[in-house]
Formats: C-alpha cells, sequence, structure tokens
C-alpha cells in the first residue's frame, strides 16, 4: 500500500514536471515568436525606411531636373508620387498580413497546448480517481479477509480449548 503511494506520489511529480517543461517550451516558444514578429517587422521597416529614403532621394533629383522642364516633367512627378504611396501601402499591408498570420500561428499554437495540457490534467485526475477507487477497495478486501481469518482462528481456537476441555 505504501508502495502504491510513492507510485502515485512519483507519477505526481512526473506529471508536475512535465507540465512544468510544457509551460517553459510553450514560454521559449512564444519569446521565439516575438522575437521573429520583432525581428521581422524591424527589417521590414528597415527596408521600408531605406525604400522611402531612396525614393525622397529620387524625388528630390526629379524636383532639380523639373526646375528646367516643369510643363513635361510635372504628370512624371505625380506619377511617381502615387507610385511610392501605392508600393508603401503594399508594403504596409504586406507586413500587416505577415504579423496577422504570425499572430494567428502563435494563437493557434498556444490553443492546441492549452487544450492538450487540459486533456492530460483530465486523464491524470481520472487515473487518481481510478487509483483512489483500488485501493479503497484492496482495503476493504483486506479488512474483510482479516475479519474472516480472524473468525476462523477464533472458532479453531474454541474447538481446541473444547476438545482439550473434554480429554
Amino acid at each position: 500500500m505504501e508502495a502504491k503511494s510513492q507510485y502515485i506520489k512519483l507519477l505526481e511529480n512526473k506529471i508536475f514536471d512535465r507540465f512544468q517543461q510544457e509551460s517553459e517550451i510553450r514560454k521559449d516558444i512564444e519569446r521565439r515568436f516575438g522575437s521573429l514578429i520583432d525581428d521581422k517587422y524591424n527589417g521590414l521597416k528597415i527596408e521600408i525606411s531605406k525604400e522611402s529614403k531612396n525614393r525622397f532621394e529620387s524625388i528630390e533629383n526629379l524636383k532639380s531636373y523639373l526646375e528646367n522642364d516643369i510643363p513635361k516633367l510635372q504628370g512624371l512627378v505625380k506619377f511617381e508620387q502615387n507610385e511610392r504611396i501605392e508600393n508603401d501601402n503594399i508594403t504596409l499591408k504586406k507586413v500587416q498580413e505577415e504579423v496577422s498570420r504570425l499572430q494567428n500561428s502563435l494563437t493557434t499554437e498556444k490553443k492546441t497546448r492549452e487544450e492538450t495540457e487540459e486533456a492530460i490534467l483530465e486523464m491524470l485526475r481520472l487515473m487518481i480517481t481510478k487509483t483512489k477507487i483500488d485501493i479503497e477497495n484492496e482495503k476493504k478486501d483486506r479488512e474483510t479477509t482479516e475479519e474472516t481469518l480472524l473468525s476462523i482462528l477464533e472458532d479453531t481456537c474454541n474447538k481446541l480449548n473444547a476438545a482439550s476441555q473434554i480429554l
């Protein structure tokens, strides 16, 4: 009985250790996803900044040329500005889609881990309940057996006393 108790405690310790490991793994994955999102965001931000700087420099060069040929190039400047805005919007949309995709992935992973943890906890509860019931049944069986053996022993002792008094 003590061995079963120790076995149950060992199982509980292993399970709690496993939960701790799962928690640490989940936190590590969350940190990695966060780091990945930050890295991608910063990379895209730098890329957008460089692209904006390049486009700004292009516009400045165009302005100097426009001073010489204003009527012909005004249409080109407007077109370049609209294209820059459109490209910036496209880049921003891509960044937002990537961030959204990563957030969805992170949320799905978190939900899956939580469901797994809940399932493991439920299994543990069922195992503990079953083990407790088994222990209780074993205890009752032993008590019944003990009472039966004591009754047989008393009957035997009484018969031996009766037989010894007759002799």
